[in-house]
């Protein structure tokens, strides 16, 4: 494995980066496919509170839906007013101001979509059936590819701005 040159590594996890959503993808259209033929089963209450714990739990739940619209919602916000105030700027400026908008979005994106992930994983702390812990998986499946791809556009805009401001070349 040390003989492996840097050409051989970066082709590596070139390869990679395609086989890891291919598998997500394939995970999920089979999950996706046993759980379309079978019936939901009901199962029976073992916890004495579960009406009040059923309760609560909602109450987590929407604080942690509300958390992720929030998030979200101030991020769209937030990038817009931004665009608007660089929309007048020279070209190389506003192409600068642009990577950076991606970016800070990017990253509220992402954190929303934790919020709503960690809702979808309180749905199943009461009476979960098998059938719901499926779907769940299905759902977290779907979110981590797209916290993939959002991962790999936000490094990709990173890589794009740099440390400092971007200057396009001249044509």
């Amino acid at each position: 494995m040390a003989d492996e040159s840097p050409q051989e590594t970066r082709q590596n996890e070139h390869w990679m980066s395609y086989i890891l959503p291919v598998a997500l993808i394939a995970g999920l259209v089979a999950l996706l496919t046993i759980i379309a033929g079978r019936p939901a089963e009901k199962t029976e209450s073992f916890i004495p509170q579960e009406a009040l714990l059923t309760q609560v739990v909602g109450y987590i739940i929407l604080a942690a839906e509300a958390a992720a619209a929030f998030v979200i919602g101030s991020a769209v916000v937030r990038a817009v007013i931004s665009y608007v105030q660089h929309i007048l700027d020279p070209m190389t400026r506003q192409i600068n101001f642009t990577e950076q908008i991606r970016l800070r979005l990017g990253h509220m994106l992402s954190l929303g979509l934790e919020f709503a992930m960690g809702s979808d994983i309180l749905r199943l702390a009461v009476s979960p059936t098998t059938a719901d812990v499926i779907i769940l998986f299905a759902i977290v499946l779907l979110r981590i590819l797209l916290n993939y791809f959002l991962e790999r556009e936000i490094q990709f805009s990173s890589d794009f701005c740099g440390p400092g401001d971007y200057i396009p070349p001249l044509e």
